[in-house]
Formats: structure tokens, C-alpha cells, sequence
């Protein structure tokens, strides 16, 4: 975690998963084998941004500004849900070999993350980065990159 801003450091992840992602709709219109894996890094890696957020990142606003339940993260944490329920039903089709359906699910997960990234990206995470110092960001990372792999790394059975 070589930089101490969470959004350089977070929207370098949302790109490292949009390239994964692109890579898995290409693959998988030719082999749904070969595109197997690269779906498990994406939804594995997806589900582990959702809980560095959830778990880390927004308490720390939350904390700071006392919005829980009215404020931007409980919109993340719905947007969660709806991102969540499309990785599973990708998933299941990935796990089928079924690509019949395959692309209105995964442009409707598309669309979530595109609206859900831009507010993260500038809002939420600027707003961390200004209202906290490096040791607090440092303290941070430090979780994440310890979060524990059975908190996020369910996929592909």
C-alpha cells in the first residue's frame, strides 16, 4: 500500500478491477473455461474492496461526522447489496457454463459501479483523505492489507 491517500490508493483497485472484469467479458463470449478464473479474481477482489470500505473506511467517516444512516455510506452499503446480488447471479451463470443472460447482468452491474465509484472517488474518499491524518490512513491500510482472505474470498465453488 505504497500510497497514503485512500483515494489514490482505492480508485488504483477500482481500476485494477475494471481491467479484470474487461478482460472476463472478452474471454468468456470465446471460452467460459478460460474465463472461469479471471471472474473468481474479479469477484473475490470486488468483495474484498466492499469490505475495506464497510469494515475500515467508512466508520471512519461515519465516526467523524456522525452520518450512519442518512448519510453517503448507508447509499454505499445499498449500492453493496445490488453489487453483491449481481456478482451472484454472474456467478452462477459462470459456474452453469450458462452465457445465456450473461451480458444484461453484467451490464447492469456496470452500471451500478459506475455511478457507485464516481461518488467514492469524489466524494467519499477525498472527504477521508482531507479529515484524516497519515497516521490514521496509515492505520487504515495496515487493516486492509491484514483483513483476514475468508472475509471476502468466497467464490467459485
Amino acid at each position: 500500500m505504497s500510497s497514503n491517500k485512500v483515494l489514490e490508493f482505492m480508485e488504483k483497485d477500482h481500476d485494477r478491477l475494471d481491467k479484470i472484469f474487461e478482460e472476463f467479458r472478452k474471454t468468456k463470449d470465446t471460452s467460459m473455461p478460460k474465463a472461469r478464473p479471471m471472474f473468481h479474481d474479479f469477484k473475490t477482489g470486488l468483495q474484498r474492496h466492499i469490505v475495506w470500505e464497510e469494515e475500515i473506511l467508512f466508520p471512519i467517516f461515519e465516526k467523524e461526522t456522525g452520518m450512519r444512516d442518512s448519510g453517503p455510506t448507508s447509499v454505499m452499503r445499498l449500492e453493496h447489496r445490488q453489487i453483491k446480488g449481481f456478482l451472484e447471479e454472474i456467478h452462477k451463470k459462470v459456474v452453469e457454463g450458462n452465457a445465456d443472460g450473461i451480458d444484461e447482468l453484467e451490464d447492469g452491474l456496470l452500471e451500478v459501479l459506475k455511478g457507485h465509484n464516481y461518488k467514492e472517488e469524489n466524494v467519499l474518499y477525498p472527504w477521508i483523505d482531507k479529515e484524516t491524518n497519515e497516521q490514521e490512513r496509515t492505520k487504515a491500510f495496515l487493516k486492509m492489507k491484514n483483513l483476514p482472505p475468508e472475509k471476502y474470498n468466497k467464490c467459485c465453488e
